[in-house]
């Protein structure tokens, strides 16, 4: 009976011995708490089987010692002969790129004299990156030369490119912009096409209000939508040409300059409908009236034209937000912008112009909305009746609908 509890422990610390990698800190802990003679003999004997399977291995590494320096001292005397022959790469190399300097100068210039500005552009191109990885004291005049026609051939781009700007010729600002890349220039260009855009089309809304009972046909809404589709279209239709001139900094200018435009013009979009509407006259009106509710006989405006008005000021001021909203967005979705760049643009946003005629327009709306609201619900009270089948009046669905048009 006493030998039975023993050959448990025997049996796991066979199973337990096989199991271990020795060399291990797992291995080295099973040691220390081994109690049973057996399982310790027996892991000696696989320790040392485990030390006679290392010495074999040695031996064996040990044997292809002679190859390996053999070897060796092959790749030495390889290392030695790739020396040589990389020296004379680099001569042949030297050679070679003065060679094609000379004749990248003679093409360069042959393809000036023939106005063919994208092959001189590219031959120049290539020169100046050879130039600069293989440095060679004999091709000094050469670069010169050729630095010479890139000067002249930006001069001549930059001669035709403004003149294609003046000329609204887009394929040849295409053409140019890739050669010489001012983005000053290519965005006073996208200026100058939504300004006069703009100020055709506020010409025509002109025309229109000078002629009489034409109310129904001015809009100010279209016209101050397609001033905004316009500089929205022409920052994403542009995106990758200013993202090629300057980066995302490029689009931040773009949108920055553009604003511009969106402050002068839609300024006098709004300007021109507070004048057309007589908003300033109606307020004026209004106040009148409220100051003298009590004297017989005081009428004030109309309410279902204020209604008019309210919707159109409606209308503008959500364009106008709408618009704001979305080119902040597109600033603030840039991730490679200057960090002081991005915040003084959408702050321009904020306190430009147009942003300053929006907040006077919305004052006016202010305004022409409490009237109409009182006025309304006077009225409802005045009309009001009561329904035999209700427990209201009508004057209480009147009131409701009026706040919830409001």
């Amino acid at each position: 009976m006493a030998a039975t509890p023993r050959s448990e422990p025997d049996a796991d610390a066979s199973s337990n011995s096989s199991s271990l990698q020795f060399g291990t800190a797992e291995a080295l802990e099973h040691v220390r708490k081994l109690t049973d003679v057996g399982a310790m003999t027996r892991l000696l004997h696989e320790c040392l089987a485990y030390q006679r399977a290392l010495d074999l291995e040695l031996e064996g590494l040990l044997s292809q010692r002679s190859e390996l320096d053999q070897q060796l001292s092959n790749l030495q005397k390889s290392v030695e002969v790739l020396e040589i022959v990389k020296v004379d790469a680099s001569y042949m190399l030297s050679n070679v790129s003065s060679t094609s300097a000379l004749a990248n100068q003679v093409f360069a210039k042959k393809s000036l004299v023939a106005e063919d500005f994208e092959s001189a552009a590219s031959y120049i191109q290539t020169f100046l990156q050879i130039d600069s990885k293989f440095r060679d004291s004999s091709a000094a005049d050469q670069r010169e030369q050729l630095l010479s026609y890139k000067k002249q051939l930006e001069g001549i781009a930059k001669k035709w490119l403004l003149a294609a700007v003046d000329q609204w010729d887009h394929p040849t600002i295409l053409r140019f912009i890739k050669l010489y890349t001012p983005l000053e220039i290519y965005v006073s260009y996208l200026k100058k096409v939504i300004s006069t855009r703009s100020r055709i089309e506020f010409e025509q809304l002109m025309e229109l209000m000078e002629q009489p009972n034409n109310n129904s046909q001015v809009n100010f809404v279209a016209c101050l939508t397609n001033l905004f589709k316009d500089i929205v279209l022409a920052i994403e239709e542009n995106n990758e040409i200013l993202r090629n001139l300057c980066g995302e900094d490029g689009i931040v200018y773009a949108i920055c300059e553009l604003q511009e435009e969106c402050d002068s013009r839609g300024s006098n979009i709004l300007k021109k409908f507070m004048e057309y509407r007589k908003l300033a006259q109606l307020t004026s009106e209004i106040n009148s009236y409220k100051s003298n509710l009590l004297s017989v006989g005081s009428e004030g405006p109309d309410p279902r034209e204020i209604e008019l008005y309210l919707e159109e000021i409606l209308s503008l001021t959500q364009l106008g937000e709408d618009y704001t909203e979305y080119m902040v967005s597109k600033i603030r979705s840039l991730t490679s912008v200057d960090p002081e760049l991005g915040p003084r643009a959408t702050k321009a946003f904020r306190s430009g112009n147009f942003s300053k005629v929006s907040q006077d327009i919305t004052d006016y709306y202010v305004i022409l909305e409490g009237y109409f609201m009182v006025e309304n619900v006077r009225k409802a009270i005045q009309i009001d009746e009561h329904a035999a089948d209700s427990l209201t009046t009508s004057m209480v669905d009147d009131v409701f609908y009026v706040l919830h048009s409001c």
